[in-house]
């Protein structure tokens, strides 16, 4: 294959590469959710001097808690019951770093495609959280001879970068929202309540056979709603419901929790949080993506150079390269072009080759026929002589 058709490839199949990662992404999160920020209330204005009332309390003005309405105690009951049961708020605020692998299947209609991931989460001394994703694809007819892709996205708190297949280029934009979007290092129910949430309590369900108590979030901007449902006998989450888009095109989604297991602190044996280890989310009913983990890893000692920036060189010294090599293979196309006035070469048809003989067997010779006897001639009779 010609390196200038390579170049096209690479750059469609990296924009078809990026586009499933997004869809991927996107089957966890929700991007708007990122972009909404509280807007602080106009100040309260004075009255004239002539006629000159006292000014509004701010906590009056902003409901109290700097304009979040409280949620409701029962609910926060059943939280807190949750994070009891896989480990507790302080145990789970004492995790510095953490190392996952686990694979995801993407399920179609017509075919299933494994991903394997690895992602590794870190605090800063801020407090700030650094994110690593490490993918692994199928080739997707990409390669030459169709081997896994490799995909890498990185979050130092400040700068974010992706490399994709061996080119380098900043992260930033809706792409970086969904990347580093719902990427919680303990729980997202260890600070809902400050990215504004408010939690109130629904009536009692029912999933899989198991009691459970639902408990609703909606995002003080009003853009979404989330639904979780906790088991009433141990207070593990069970689901996760939401729904996405825009009437008539909305899509319920649905995330299962289960297999459960206690994963114990590498630097303290003693303590432990327990992590649902499979993931099945369903859309309008019908299974979408299933994760499995393999592996999980708390304050392993994951070193801060883990999220610098991925070796390689940028995406657009890459494509510059590509696009050099395309125009000089363009170029020399040109060359061989005989000009006007030049003779074009004669191309001859090329002479067929002789056709081998085909030997037949030879046919048998027929027998020969039996020379015919001579009759013979009877002698003369002297008597008749005489006469």
């Amino acid at each position: 294959m010609k390196r200038g058709i390579l170049a096209g490839k690479y750059l469609t199949g990296l924009m078809l590469l990026l586009g499933l990662l997004l869809v991927t992404s996107l089957t966890f999160t929700d991007p708007a959710q990122a972009l909404t920020s509280i807007q602080d209330p106009p100040p309260a204005e004075e009255t004239s001097p002539e006629v000159k009332e006292p000014v509004a309390d701010e906590d009056d003005i902003l409901g109290g808690d700097g304009g979040i309405p409280a949620s409701e105690p029962a609910a926060l009951e059943v939280i807190q019951r949750y994070l009891d049961a896989v480990g507790g708020r302080e145990t789970l605020l004492s995790i510095s770093d953490r190392v996952e692998r686990f694979k995801n299947k993407k399920i179609d209609p017509t075919n299933e495609t494994v991903m394997k991931m690895a992602r590794f989460l870190k605090r800063t001394g801020e407090g700030v959280l650094m994110i690593r994703e490490e993918w692994q694809l199928p080739g997707l007819g990409l390669t030459k001879n169709n081997e896994p892709l490799t995909f890498v996205q990185v979050y130092d708190g400040e700068k974010a970068w992706v490399k994709a297949m061996g080119a380098v280029s900043p992260l930033a934009g809706k792409t970086l929202i969904v990347f580093v979007w719902d990427k919680h290092i303990d729980d997202f129910f260890i600070s809902f309540a400050d990215n504004g949430y408010i939690a109130s309590l629904k009536d009692d369900g029912e999933i899989l056979g198991t009691p459970c108590k639902i408990v609703q979030l909606k995002a003080f901007a009003g853009n979404q709603v989330l639904n979780y449902a906790f088991s009433v006998d141990d207070g593990l989450l069970l689901s996760k419901t939401w729904s996405e888009g825009q009437a008539p095109a909305v899509v319920k989604k649905e995330v299962f929790y289960s297999e459960y297991t206690r994963i114990r602190f590498s630097d303290d044996r003693n303590r432990w949080v327990k992590v649902p280890t499979t993931k099945k989310i369903f859309e309008d009913g019908e299974l979408s993506l299933e994760q499995n983990y393999d592996e999980i890893a708390l304050n392993a000692g994951v070193s801060s150079t883990k999220f610098g920036r991925p070796e390689g060189r940028s995406f657009d010294e890459v494509r510059r390269e590509r696009e050099a090599e395309r125009a000089k293979e363009q170029e020399g196309a040109q060359e061989a072009t005989p000009k006007d006035g030049e003779k074009k070469p004669v191309w001859e048809k090329p002479k067929p080759k002789p056709k081998k003989p085909v030997w037949e067997k030879p046919k048998p010779k027929p027998a020969p026929k039996p020379a015919p006897v001579p009759t013979p001639v009877p002698a003369p009779d002297p008597a008749e002589d005489g006469r």
